[in-house]
């Protein structure tokens, strides 16, 4: 393995070091150096995409409702922590963009085509990856345009994984950590996957998975997934 091409995938920009989705979380991340952001998509009630991991604002923010249920600006009066404000998924490719990629997860349905048309109107196709739960909407993404990178979120162990996600033409899988084994590495690899575990918080934990060869790695601290890559290239 070329160790530089293990990413350090920054979850929810850099979750464990600001708040979680926000501009603040993102730039720290793009401050650090890490090639890859990963965060979470939600429709508004007026059909805007915004940058949210939950269903609805209550855990993350100063407010109470769900978010496709309030308009834009209702939910950009609200204080996601340390002032910062829930961002458009169009602020922040514009921060990433020519600086690091970006990993889209769709926690709403029929948000697609929205998401390509962001993603187009910036000429970012080659520095992004769509991923989800909703293995559907990957397939969906797959129809609107073959070139779109995608990347099957996994929870739980299942039997014949590695051909489940192949047949959703899915370039990768980004399963729970604790499901990632040598096998499972080299099964992927042997179908041309990508294999990116999460959530990786343990620096040791870490160095096994850099063992494993897996070709990134989602955590809330890339500060110290960025440590762990260099003691193990060292």
């Amino acid at each position: 393995m070329v160790l530089q091409e293990c990413l350090i995938i920054g979850h929810r920009g850099a979750a464990g070091l600001a708040p979680e989705n926000t501009m603040l979380s993102y730039r720290t991340a793009l401050d650090l150096g890490v090639p890859m952001i990963e965060l979470d998509i939600h429709e508004t009630l007026d059909g805007h995409l915004v940058c949210i991991h939950d269903s609805s604002v209550d855990r993350t923010t100063n407010g109470s409702g769900i978010v496709a249920e309030m308009t834009l600006r209702e939910i950009r009066r609200l204080d996601a922590g340390r002032g910062e404000r829930i961002p458009l998924l169009g602020e922040v490719l514009d921060l990433a963009r020519g600086h690091m990629s970006v990993n889209i997860e769709l926690k709403a349905l029929g948000v697609e085509k929205n998401v390509l048309d962001l993603v187009t109107d910036r000429s970012m196709l080659d520095s992004i990856v769509v991923s989800s739960f909703y293995h559907g909407s990957l397939l969906a993404m797959k129809e609107l345009n073959q070139d779109v990178c995608t990347g099957a979120l996994i929870a739980k162990p299942m039997d014949g994984l590695i051909p489940y996600v192949v047949d959703l033409g899915a370039n990768a899988m980004n399963p729970l950590h604790s499901l990632v084994t040598h096998d499972l590495v080299k099964e992927a690899h042997g179908n041309s996957l990508k294999i990116h575990p999460w959530t990786v918080n343990d620096s040791s934990r870490m160095s096994e998975l850099l063992r494993l060869e897996v070709d990134g790695m989602i955590t809330d601290f890339p500060n110290i997934g960025l440590d762990a890559l260099r003691r193990f290239s060292a």
